[in-house]
């Protein structure tokens, strides 16, 4: 009996998030904000070590024979 009242209140929370996720456009942002501040990091990081102000996204195969940074 305990189990299930624990399973029910469990579901209960957990579809309770995700209502509220869905229609919450201000709760949705600030629950994705996290994911959104990791991305714009890794772009500075990567624009660091490119030494560019953009992130650079067209990188050539090495099996393309030429290198991405040569034409410029």
């Amino acid at each position: 009996m305990l189990f299930s009242v624990l399973v029910i209140a469990m579901t209960a929370i957990v579809l309770s998030l995700i209502g509220a996720w869905f229609f919450s456009p201000a709760l949705r942002r600030w629950m994705e904000e996290p994911k959104y501040r990791m991305l714009r990091q890794e772009e500075r990081f990567d624009a660091q070590r490119n030494g560019s102000a953009a992130p650079d996204r067209t990188a050539v195969p090495q099996s393309h024979g030429s290198d991405s940074g040569a034409e410029k």
